[in-house]
């Protein structure tokens, strides 16, 4: 037994507890030596939440799932909350990073700013949520989270002191799907080439035969005059692809999106069906190249972009293109999505399998080259 550290009046209840002990005192003593270095590395599971409550982190634990996580940086945290550093260490806690861009002071929401994403949010629920709390809690009492954006931001236009103040032209893009109202713009490009082959252009129409002379003979093909912007000294297989790329560009068409089994999600109007060559400057981009609309064009660029919330909860598993359908009865013709049986009739060829999530909060931009 150790030296007893018991004073000389001890009594029989203190001598009997002590010798006791007597063989426990080299645990006990580890023990007692660890409490000092408890909290450091990594400590057991079962003391987190008595940590994270020592510190004064519990208010981020409805936004960040990983406790670890709050516990490696929430004292570096805390020490920056209030600046921009702090927004950085939260959203990394939940795996995002963002730039913060604050607002023009001038503006009535001066005090607002907009978190712009390197990289698109996974899901919308719950990540938004916990990207609002973070956000919340890391900035300054006077900020508040205005609006979150990726790829697809479209600026509102300053309008004020003029007839068109407080119009449409002075929003933003974006839906509000969280409680905090918080407005979320996201974009995502899909790119598709496509090949017409012969089944298709015989079903929609739109076939020559690929050439085995220097140059087309019109008596073979069924093509009005005006569709020959081709210089008369053009290959026959240039000839060719011109002419067919030249009979999309008066023709409305549309996107089909179809689950994996097969079932119709809905039709998006295309807003750009135009013939195109390549060239180092144009307004069209695909597949890091630059192509401008053009009288014989040998290609058809071909892109349509979903509006927020046109379709959210399912995946997109195959993509393909409507052409000669008319819309349904009933149905204004101007509008740009349609449900299942919003199309009558039309060809659908150029079917493409792809995957894509749809949600509510991202506009999802389809991009197909379509070449002969």
């Amino acid at each position: 037994m150790a030296t007893s550290l018991q004073p000389g009046n001890k009594g029989l209840f203190e001598t009997a507890l002590e010798a006791s002990l007597s063989e426990k005192w080299a645990t006990l003593t580890s023990g007692a030596r660890a409490i000092s270095t408890a909290k450091r590395g990594d400590p057991l599971p079962t003391a987190l939440p008595w940590l994270v409550y020592e510190y004064g982190l519990g208010e981020l634990t409805p936004y960040v799932p990983n406790l670890y996580n709050v516990l490696a940086e929430g004292i570096q945290w805390q020490r920056v909350r209030g600046s921009l550093d702090a927004i950085a260490r939260g959203l990394s806690w939940i795996g995002y990073s963002a730039s913060v861009e604050e607002a023009w002071s001038g503006r009535n929401w001066w005090n607002s700013y907009q978190l712009r994403f390197a990289s698109l949010p996974t899901v919308d629920d719950p990540d938004l949520g916990r990207v609002e709390g973070v956000s919340r809690l890391s900035v300054p009492q006077r900020s508040q989270l205005r609006r979150g954006v990726y790829q697809y931001d479209a600026g509102a236009v300053e309008l004020d002191r003029s007839r068109l103040d407080d119009t449409l032209l002075e929003r933003e893009s974006g839906v509000a799907v969280t409680t905090a109202g918080t407005l979320w713009s996201f974009g995502r490009t899909r790119e598709i080439e496509h090949l017409l082959t012969e089944a298709e252009g015989l079903a929609i129409g739109n076939w020559i035969e690929p050439p085995a002379e220097t140059s087309l003979l019109w008596i073979d093909m069924d093509y009005p005059w005006s569709t020959a912007t081709f210089p008369w000294s053009s290959n026959a297989v240039t000839q060719r692809q011109a002419l067919m790329a030249a009979w999309f560009s008066t023709r409305a068409l549309y996107v089909a999106l179809r689950d994996g089994a097969g079932q119709l999600i809905g039709y998006r109007r295309c807003r750009a069906v135009r013939a195109v060559s390549q060239t180092f400057a144009g307004p069209y981009r695909f597949a890091g190249n630059q192509y401008v609309p053009k009288a014989g064009g040998t290609q058809v660029y071909i892109e349509a972009m979903t509006d927020f919330d046109d379709a959210s909860g399912d995946t997109a598993a195959a993509c393909s293109l409507v052409v000669g359908a008319s819309v349904a009865d009933g149905i204004p013709s101007g509008r740009l999505w349609l449900a299942p049986g919003g199309l009558v009739g039309g060809v659908e060829f150029a079917t493409t399998a792809v995957s894509i999530p749809l949600r509510a909060t991202v506009r999802e931009q389809i991009k197909i080259m379509l070449r002969f």
